[in-house]
């Protein structure tokens, strides 16, 4: 049976990029100009058409942790693609809800998780939300509860996230089986080639492949972020009602964030932070 190679991270962290550069590299061998049409091979977890065809009626709008009921028959369905590699983006933690995992050893081959400062990631995280204040992604972010989002358009947009620090620390942990990667976005902006080329490693050495330093190479620049936004100012992002790709910037909360704030992350997220270098 295939495995999925699961693309996580909280949000506003990186993960589209991740999966562009990624979907470019495996499934782009002709280099092609393909857009965002390209991200159409790394679906979202869970799948909307498969969680539709899998629900009752009202089921999710009554409780969307009843999400929770379908992730083994979606990924069993999903390890049966005609795809030679399976990659699924998401932003969940690594969670269990009345005892259902969100994924187990038998379905998963690997799992790559992008960190990002989360002192930034509040800042991106109100930008994309207009209606999320910065005080209240704060409160987001370092939430003591399961917290759960729905995407209002969308009640097969589910995705269970947890704190920053919850979520990034299930996937450093969790099901101890699976390898994995974890990824600084930091890292990415700073470190480009090496960078992906440690996750190209990392995946080959799965997959018994040999690793195309030219196909990094073309699929970098096919995700540069500067030319996926300008593509975004062309062609809108389906996946996105609002502006996707922002500034992207590394270190802009030194200069919006107050030190109250500041220091409500910092407080909450200290070990995490540390551990990453974040400070």
């Amino acid at each position: 049976m295939k495995k999925l190679i699961w693309i996580s991270s909280y949000p506003k962290s990186g993960n589209t990029w991740v999966r562009y550069f990624l979907a470019n590299y495996f499934y782009n061998k002709e280099k092609n100009d393909l857009g965002f049409n390209i991200l159409n091979k790394i679906d979202k977890f869970p799948p909307q058409n498969l969680l539709k065809e899998f629900t009752k009626n009202g089921e999710l709008d009554q409780n969307p942790y009843n999400v929770s009921k379908y992730w083994s028959l979606i990924q069993e369905r999903m390890t049966k693609s005609n795809e030679d590699y399976i990659f699924t983006k998401n932003h969940n933690a690594l969670v269990s809800i009345e005892g259902r995992n969100l994924t187990q050893e038998k379905y998963s081959l690997a799992f790559i998780y992008i960190v990002r400062d989360p002192r930034d990631i509040v800042i991106s995280y109100s930008n994309f939300d207009k209606k999320l204040s910065i005080d209240k992604a704060i409160e987001r972010m370092n939430s003591k509860n399961l917290f759960c989002h729905v995407s209002k358009k969308n009640p097969f947009d589910i995705e269970i996230l947890g704190s920053w620090k919850f979520n990034y620390f299930s996937w450093k942990t969790g099901i101890p089986e699976i390898p994995r990667l974890i990824v600084r976005y930091e890292d990415l902006v700073l470190n480009t080639f090496n960078t992906k080329l440690k996750i190209i490693n990392f995946l080959s050495s799965l997959m018994r492949m040999d690793v195309d330093e030219e196909q990094i190479k073309f699929s970098i620049t096919q995700s540069d972020f500067s030319r996926l936004q300008k593509l975004e100012e062309k062609k809108k992002f389906t996946e996105s009602p609002k502006s996707f790709f922002n500034s992207g910037k590394i270190g802009q909360w030194k200069n919006i964030l107050s030190e109250a704030q500041i220091k409500k992350i910092e407080d909450f997220c200290k070990l995490e932070m540390k551990e990453q270098n974040y400070l």
